[in-house]
């Protein structure tokens, strides 16, 4: 029984217990006040048949108190497991995109799924400070395992956008905002990168470009990412 019935039944069986009451004084104020005729044997007996009804509808009312009770309770009870089955979903699902995350990594650096490239950007994530014009980022880089050597050299991050309504290009030296050296890496499998990027006021901040330098041996990587995108990243999807 849904909620809006459980409510009409109460009403109605309400209404029904004032209007028999209301007859029921009505009738004894009768018999009270007015002299003995011959139809007060009548009216006796309809007292007594309004007191039985009275009496089978209280009964009705409590037993159907008794059950909305019940529903209401279960109500809860239903609405609670819902609730920890969703939250056992979002944590599963959270469980899979790392495991899903962990293979592709995993995958990236083995250089299977038809990916044999050498030196490559895994990963670039961009994490807002305290400050609105400070930002962190931590840039995972990668090479395929069969590659097996030690490469080194310089991660050169530049950041395209606006200046006063005119196009600008921030490098490193400014988005340092000291003397910082340009980051580095040295690695054989994969190494994480991290540091902080520093906006001047007036800068509006449009693509990100990494261009990775492992010497004249080998040609310069370079990858670019949506500023907004970096700092809003997609969910997981929804099966």
């Amino acid at each position: 029984m849904g909620s809006e019935s459980r409510k009409k039944v109460v009403a109605e069986a309400f209404t029904i217990t004032v209007t028999v009451a209301a007859v029921l004084l009505f009738i004894t104020w009768q018999l009270a006040s007015a002299p003995v005729v011959p139809e007060v044997s009548q009216l006796q007996e309809e007292v007594d048949f309004l007191s039985d009804e009275l009496a089978a509808i209280k009964g009705r009312l409590d037993r159907l108190q008794a059950r909305n009770a019940v529903l209401e309770r279960e109500t809860t009870v239903l609405r609670e497991a819902n609730q920890l089955v969703r939250e056992q979903e979002s944590s599963r699902q959270a469980e899979i995109n790392q495991l899903q995350s962990e293979l592709d990594f995993f995958r990236r650096l083995a250089g299977t799924g038809g990916r044999q490239s050498g030196l490559d950007v895994y990963h670039m994530e961009l994490i807002p400070t305290d400050s609105q014009r400070v930002y962190q980022f931590v840039l995972t880089l990668t090479q395929n395992i069969r590659r097996a050597s030690i490469i080194s050299g310089k991660a050169r991050i530049d950041l395209e956008g606006t200046m006063a309504d005119r196009p600008v290009t921030l490098y490193w030296s400014r988005l340092s905002g000291d003397d910082t050296p340009e980051p580095s890496f040295r690695f054989k499998y994969f190494q994480q990168l991290e540091g902080y990027l520093t906006l001047p006021e007036g800068f509006s901040p449009v693509q990100l470009r990494i261009t990775l330098d492992a010497g004249d041996r080998r040609k310069p990587v370079q990858k670019s990412y949506d500023w907004d995108a970096l700092l809003n990243p997609p969910g997981p999807e929804r099966p």
